[in-house]
């Protein structure tokens, strides 16, 4: 007799899985295991394993079926050799219910005594949350906790510890995930992933009306994320940008400050060059963190915008062109954050070259 004509002792075709516990599946399996029968030893341990192998496929597959895992009651199964008595249910077929007379009723059977419905297993909830400091590039994650605070705790701490302080937290979730947005400067901004995503439509949108190209994905943590700890190295280098205010004494040159470790410091330094240079009221126009300052000039004159990469930084100076309708759209200088220095770029000199 096969693996399968053994298992048909106690689950027929198109058995309602659902009706049985874990433990009672498992007796089953013994039971099997456990029988008489004269065969080669090797051949019994094959057959040992294939029953085994067989009883925990039932198994899983009785656990995926259900919605929510019942938690089995404190049970014993017994052998009822005459059928199951008042208040009993019997683990298998009942007589006559095999393909075969044979094989109507398994030669143990076993019953278990009914009892209350097992309640339903409460939804274990999966807490993580994101901390991040305005002068990182990057962001902290302490998540796949089964209670709250302590995910929003840890990853607060691994950021003040790194950035020394000044950390904030986007507050807990639980089952489900969180979507990172980064604009054009490298601020960050976060949105909840429930709801069809509505929220993440929403904050990419809002942000991304604010700048030419849209923002960023930056990141989608799961609540089950269990920990994201960048180092010292995600501390932005800032640059900015400035010329003079207005047309009264305007050089047409664009002043850029780089490699500053606060946007504040790099906005003041480049104010002061242009200031100094021309003895003239200046102002800031363009500010980022890690990112790119793209001088370009079009029919109204000249200008700038900053973007996260060199590529995008252009892909946006070509998409103001488009949209002001300029017949000329001149790529000029293109300066990183992350190099230090004082630079001066002349708009007039790069159109005569």
């Amino acid at each position: 007799m096969n693996t399968n004509e053994l298992i048909r002792w106690y689950f027929h075709k198109g058995t309602v899985m659902n009706r049985y516990y874990e433990h009672e599946l498992n007796t089953v399996a013994a039971t099997l295991n456990g029988r008489s029968r004269k065969t080669h030893e090797r051949f019994c341990e094959m057959r040992f394993l294939d029953v085994h192998r067989v009883a925990r496929m039932l198994l899983i597959g009785l656990l995926a079926w259900c919605l929510w895992p019942a938690t089995a009651q404190a049970q014993q199964a017994y052998v009822c050799g005459s059928g199951p008595g008042p208040g009993e249910r019997m683990v298998g077929w009942t007589n006559g219910a095999g393909p075969r007379a044979s094989d109507a009723i398994a030669a143990l059977p076993l019953c278990v005594r009914d009892g209350p419905a097992p309640p339903p297993q409460a939804p274990v909830s999966i807490y993580a949350a994101i901390a991040w400091h305005p002068d990182a590039a990057d962001i902290w994650v302490d998540g796949n906790y089964t209670g709250p605070n302590a995910a929003e705790r840890g990853a607060l701490e691994m950021c003040n510890q790194v950035m020394g302080g000044g950390c904030t937290s986007t507050g807990e979730w639980s089952n489900s995930s969180m979507t990172v947005i980064r604009d054009r400067a490298g601020n960050f901004y976060n949105s909840w992933n429930g709801q069809d995503r509505a929220g993440r439509r929403q904050a990419l949108a809002e942000c991304s009306a604010k700048q030419l190209l849209p923002c960023e994905v930056f990141a989608t943590i799961r609540s089950t994320t269990n920990r994201r700890s960048p180092g010292a190295s995600v501390r932005k280098f800032y640059a900015a940008s400035a010329w003079v205010d207005g047309t009264e004494g305007n050089d047409n040159k664009l002043y850029v400050a780089s490699g500053y470790r606060s946007a504040d410091a790099a906005i003041a330094a480049a104010i002061k060059s242009c200031s100094d240079a021309t003895s003239r009221p200046c102002k800031t126009n363009m500010w980022t963190g890690n990112g790119f300052i793209q001088a370009y000039s079009v029919d109204a004159g000249d200008s700038a915008t900053v973007e996260t990469s060199a590529k995008r930084a252009q892909e946006a100076a070509r998409l103001n062109c488009k949209k002001l309708k300029s017949t000329t759209c001149e790529l000029q200088a293109l300066f990183d954050s992350r190099k230090p220095g004082l630079f001066v770029h002349d708009f007039t000199k790069t159109k005569a070259r």
